[in-house]
C-alpha cells in the first residue's frame, strides 16, 4: 500500500467535472491501457532493428496526425528484454482521450477546452514515501551504464549520437532551492556521451538555462532529475511556457483536474512517483562538450554546439521499465501534436489580456514558427497591433516568425479557410517584414543563428478608415455549433455505412 500525504491548495469542487478515465490515469502504463481500450495502442508484431526500423515506423505513424496510435516495441534487436513506446502524444485522438474527450474531437474543440482550463489554480499533489514509490523499485548507484539500461538509438540518420528526447527534467533554483514554485520541469534534449555522461542543450531564455548560469556564477551545486516514461499530462505541461515561479507539477494537476503522485529522487528533487525511470545527474561546472547535430522540429539538423556537461550519479526505475521516446524531424511528427495546443493556448490567453477581440490562435506548426490569429477587426490596421503584441509574448519573442491574421469568421484551424482569406483579403500593403529580430537559434532560414525576420500578413477585411475601396459582398454560409454537429453526424453516418 502506498504511504501518501496529500497537498491540496485548490477549492473543494475543482474535480467535479473530472472524468472517470482521467481519474484512473496515474502513470504512463495506465494511459496505455486507456488508449488500448480506445483502439489507439498497439504492440508492434515484428522484431525491429533500432535503426532504421523504429524510425521508419514512427514516420509512418506520424502521417495520421488525427488518429495515429501509440506503438510499443518489445522485440528490439540488441536490446533483449527492453521495450520502447512511441506516439503516446502522437495524434489528436490520443490528446482528446487524455483530456477526457472521445476520439474524433476536433482540434478547435480541444483548443477551446484547454483555453477554458487555462489559469486554473491549485492542484492536488499527493506525496509518496520514496521507499514505496514504484519508480524506486530498482536502484543503481554503481557501474552506471545508460547504454545497457536504455534501448538508445539515433532518432534521425545523421544525429551526432544517441539522444534522450522525451524526458521531463526537474531542476531547482540555485538561490532558492526550497521554493517549490521555482523548481522547473521542462523538456530539453539530452545527448548520451558515455555510460554516465550527458549533455543538456538549452538557451539562456529557458528556465533551466537561467539556473545553470546562476549555479556556475555562484559556484553552487546543480542537480537534475531526468524523468522518463511519465504521466502523459506531465509531458504536456513540461513543454508549456509557464512563468518562472509557476510549478509545472501543480499546474498540470490543476489543468487536468486530477491528482499527481510525487516522491523524492535520491538527489533531493521532487519527481513523479510512477515514472518508468529517473536518471539523477549533477552539473560539471564550467565544463562543456560538443553536442549535435540533431534532427530538430523545424525539419533540419542543428549544428554542433558546446553544451553543459552532466555526470550521472544514480538511476532508479520500475521493474521492466518502458522507455518512452519520440520521433522529431520534418513535420508532421509527434513533437507537433505534443506541443502544438500547449503553444497556441498560452499565446491566446496572453493576447486576450490586452485584446478581447482575439478569437483563437493556431500555433500548431513547428512550435509556433508560424501562427494564425483569428481576430474581430475593430478598425483599419487593428489586426497588425494584435500581431505586434503577439511578438511580445514570452513565446513570441523567440518563436513566432510568421503571423497570419484572419477575420473572426475564419477558422484558423481550417487551412482551407485560411487559404481563402489569404487569397481574397490580402493586399500588398498589408504585409510587414521586421528584420534583425531575435529568433530561436535552430531556425533553418536564419542568416545568423539567433536572429531573423518577422513576417506579418494581415488577411482581415477592410475596416474604417481604410480607403482602398469597399469590400465585395462576402457570402456568409451557415456556421456555428449546429453546423459542427451536423458535420459530426455525417461522419458518424459514413462510419455506420461502412460497418453495414
Amino acid at each position: 500500500m502506498l504511504k501518501v500525504q496529500a497537498t491540496d491548495h485548490s477549492n473543494p469542487n475543482k474535480h467535479a467535472s473530472e472524468s472517470k478515465e482521467q481519474k484512473r490515469i496515474v502513470s504512463l502504463r495506465d494511459f496505455l491501457d486507456l488508449l488500448k481500450e480506445n483502439g489507439q495502442y498497439l504492440i508492434w508484431p515484428d522484431e525491429v532493428t533500432p535503426e532504421p526500423d523504429i524510425r521508419n515506423v514512427a514516420v509512418a505513424a506520424g502521417r495520421n496526425s488525427m488518429g495515429g496510435p501509440a506503438i510499443l516495441f518489445d522485440q528490439i534487436k540488441g536490446y533483449h528484454g527492453k521495450s520502447m513506446v512511441l506516439g503516446v502524444h502522437g495524434s489528436f485522438d490520443n490528446i482528446a482521450i487524455l483530456l477526457g474527450h472521445s476520439k474524433g474531437t476536433t482540434i478547435k474543440e480541444l483548443f477551446y477546452d484547454l483555453a477554458g482550463r487555462w489559469g486554473s489554480t491549485g492542484g492536488e499533489l499527493i506525496h509518496v514515501i520514496p521507499a514505496e514509490a514504484p519508480v524506486h523499485e530498482v536502484r543503481v548507484e554503481q557501474n552506471i551504464n545508460l547504454y545497457e539500461l536504455l534501448p538508445l538509438h539515433r532518432i534521425n540518420e545523421y544525429d551526432g549520437g544517441f539522444y534522450i528526447a522525451k524526458a521531463s527534467i526537474v531542476s531547482q533554483d540555485p538561490k532558492e532551492p526550497h521554493d517549490f514554485g521555482k523548481q522547473n520541469v521542462g523538456i530539453y534534449r539530452l545527448q548520451v556521451h558515455g555510460p554516465d555522461i550527458l549533455s543538456l542543450m538549452t538557451i539562456p531564455s529557458h528556465d533551466i538555462g537561467k539556473q545553470i548560469m546562476m549555479a556556475e556564477k555562484n559556484r553552487t551545486p546543480f542537480k537534475i532529475a531526468v524523468m522518463l516514461g511519465n504521466h502523459p499530462a506531465m509531458t504536456l505541461f513540461a513543454g508549456t511556457p509557464l512563468g518562472y515561479s509557476q510549478s509545472e507539477f501543480t499546474y498540470a494537476s490543476a489543468m487536468m483536474r486530477t491528482p499527481l503522485y510525487l516522491t523524492k529522487s535520491g538527489n533531493g528533487l521532487d519527481i513523479l512517483a510512477h515514472s518508468e525511470m529517473v536518471i539523477e545527474a549533477e552539473l560539471m561546472h564550467d565544463e562543456r562538450i560538443f553536442e549535435g547535430p540533431f534532427g530538430e522540429f523545424p525539419g533540419s539538423y542543428s549544428g554542433v554546439r558546446r553544451a553543459p556537461k552532466f555526470r550521472v550519479t544514480a538511476v532508479s526505475h520500475r521493474h521492466e521499465p518502458i522507455f518512452e521516446s519520440i520521433y522529431i524531424g520534418k513535420g508532421w511528427t509527434e513533437h507537433d501534436t505534443l506541443i502544438g495546443l500547449h503553444t497556441s493556448v498560452p499565446v491566446y490567453a496572453q493576447l486576450r489580456e490586452t485584446f478581447s477581440e482575439v478569437v483563437a490562435v493556431n500555433a500548431l506548426y513547428q512550435h509556433g514558427l508560424t501562427g494564425i490569429i483569428s481576430v474581430k477587426n475593430r478598425f483599419g490596421g487593428f489586426a497588425k497591433s494584435v500581431a505586434m503584441r503577439a511578438l511580445g509574448t514570452p513565446h513570441g519573442v523567440m518563436y513566432l516568425k510568421n503571423i497570419i491574421l484572419v477575420d473572426e469568421d475564419v477558422d484558423p484551424f481550417d487551412l482551407n479557410q485560411v487559404m481563402w482569406a489569404l487569397s481574397t483579403r490580402t493586399r500588398a500593403n498589408d504585409i510587414m517584414v521586421l528584420e534583425n529580430m531575435p529568433m530561436v537559434p535552430i531556425d533553418p532560414s536564419a542568416e545568423v543563428p539567433g536572429k531573423g525576420h518577422r513576417l506579418i500578413i494581415d488577411a482581415t477585411s477592410f475596416a474604417a478608415p481604410d480607403t482602398t475601396g469597399d469590400d465585395a459582398k462576402i457570402v456568409s454560409p451557415p456556421h456555428g455549433a449546429n453546423i459542427d454537429d451536423l458535420a459530426k453526424r455525417i461522419k458518424t453516418l459514413q462510419e455506420e455505412a461502412l460497418i453495414q
